[in-house]
């Protein structure tokens, strides 16, 4: 199975709705619709990082391989807005304040990130936008979905 957004390499996607039936444009661009993070294994350093924190709750549906579309409980959403929570705020307590690069929202304040240079501000947008995507989904009462090339 690959993911049909993407043809090259194996790719971990999480969104607040299936992926299987939409496009490109559906999650990416200036009017998505949906919400998705999706990072590639060979190329982006945080796929293991992500990948073994979503094991920490889902062990065995983030072992798995080719699957999509795996829609996740209430409980196992919640434990993964927990998780990515408590990793936020360790990152918020140990990294640099950035000099340069652009804002995000984490927990309702602006902060300047530099994910270019700053390997815990790279972690931490990556971070943000799972917990988002996780609260989105628990504060609407709809499934969160997780595929793995």
């Amino acid at each position: 199975m690959k993911n049909h957004f993407f043809e090259n390499g194996s790719w971990l996607t999480i969104s607040n709705s299936n992926i299987k039936d939409k496009t490109f444009h559906n999650f990416f661009g200036s009017n998505a619709e949906y919400k998705a993070l999706v990072i590639n294994e060979d190329a982006d350093l945080k796929y293991p990082i992500v990948l073994n924190l979503l094991k920490e709750v889902i062990l065995e549906k983030a072992s798995k391989r080719a699957i999509m579309d795996i829609e996740l409980s209430t409980e196992e959403t919640l434990g993964i807005k927990n998780i990515f929570e408590r990793e936020i705020n360790h990152l918020l307590s140990i990294r640099k304040t950035a000099k340069t690069g652009y804002n995000i929202k984490v927990f309702g304040k602006e902060i300047l990130i530099d994910t270019r240079n700053e390997i815990h501000d790279m972690n931490l947008s990556t971070f943000n936008d799972i917990y988002l995507i996780a609260k989105e989904c628990l504060d609407e009462n709809k499934p969160m979905y997780l595929s793995i090339d």
